[in-house]
């Protein structure tokens, strides 16, 4: 009897001490349970602000460069309005100071003697000269539903209707654009180049190389068109090759037009080499353009 209750006592003792062990056991891993949680906290909260702070700087640097890129745009206009002080509110086209005469020799930067800032047909549209608010040219109908400044039509069609008698196959695939069509397409030159990989603020840029921000293009003007040959309507260099574009680059002078984007001219005028984009200027300034081989930046005393 004795020998059983010490056996059950024994047992006892031992079930208490293998309990008490699984009491620790379940201390401790709730313990390290806890430390665990503790620590992926501390994690996750040392990830989020340096995220935070990663963000931060990145905002930093991205208003800094729109800033500079602004100032620049700013400082830009700003000397273009200084040229222009003492001519009112007249175009903000062709705004160098009236009466600067050309030598007839000099290669570039002076204004041709009879220029005058008051000469609609010398109105400059670029990124620093933007079309005035509320523009609205007269318009005239050309073909394929586009239009044309009413007051240059004329030059126009007989520029195309001459380069037809001899053949040629002209196709007109760009006039005058409102600015709401402008700013749809340059929208659409950001959103391609952004899904291509380039950043936001390096779209924005590149975007205006290759289709002018809304307001400053000739398009918004009502003097400028775009011409192709109909079998090849690709805007690319590989235009120039076409019969229509080697008639135009060189005839094109005769009706008062310029090849608007020549091929070196891109840091004066800041748009690419476009070799379809034609820009009326009147006869007497399209021929001493194309003559001396300058854009129209230079012409005016603007590059």
């Amino acid at each position: 009897m004795k020998n059983q209750e010490w056996q059950e006592e024994k047992n006892s003792r031992r079930e208490y001490r293998h309990r008490e062990h699984r009491h620790e056991e379940q201390r401790y891993g709730e313990q390290r349970r806890r430390r665990r949680q503790r620590e992926l906290r501390r994690k996750i909260l040392g990830f989020c602000l340096f995220t935070f702070l990663l963000g931060v700087l990145f905002g930093k640097i991205v208003f800094a460069k729109e800033t500079g890129l602004l100032a620049q745009a700013q400082e830009r206009m700003s000397m273009a309005g200084e040229g222009s002080a003492g001519e009112g509110s007249g175009d903000r086209g062709g705004k160098a100071e009236a009466g600067a005469g050309y030598d007839g020799d000099s290669a570039r930067g002076e204004l041709s003697e009879n220029y005058s800032s008051n000469d609609w047909r010398l109105t400059l549209v670029n990124a620093s000269h933007p079309v005035e608010e509320g523009y609205a040219p007269e318009l005239a109908e050309i073909e394929n539903n586009y239009d044309f400044d009413a007051r240059a039509v004329s030059f126009l069609q007989e520029m195309l209707a001459d380069g037809r008698k001899e053949g040629l196959d002209f196709w007109v695939c760009s006039a005058y654009r409102t600015i709401e069509k402008q700013t749809e397409l340059y929208e659409d030159k950001v959103r391609r180049l952004e899904a291509e990989g380039m950043s936001h603020t390096a779209a924005l840029r590149e975007a205006g190389t290759v289709v002018a921000y809304p307001g400053t293009s000739e398009h918004n003007l009502g003097l400028a068109v775009d011409i192709v040959a109909r079998d090849y309507q690709i805007l690319d260099e590989k235009q120039e090759q076409t019969a229509e574009q080697q008639w135009l680059m060189e005839n094109c002078w005769k009706y008062g037009f310029i090849l608007r984007y020549p091929t070196d001219k891109t840091e004066e005028t800041g748009i690419i080499y476009e070799p379809w984009h034609y820009r009326y200027v009147g006869e007497k300034a399209a021929r001493e353009i194309m003559e001396r081989g300058i854009c129209l930046e230079e012409y005016l005393g603007e590059a």
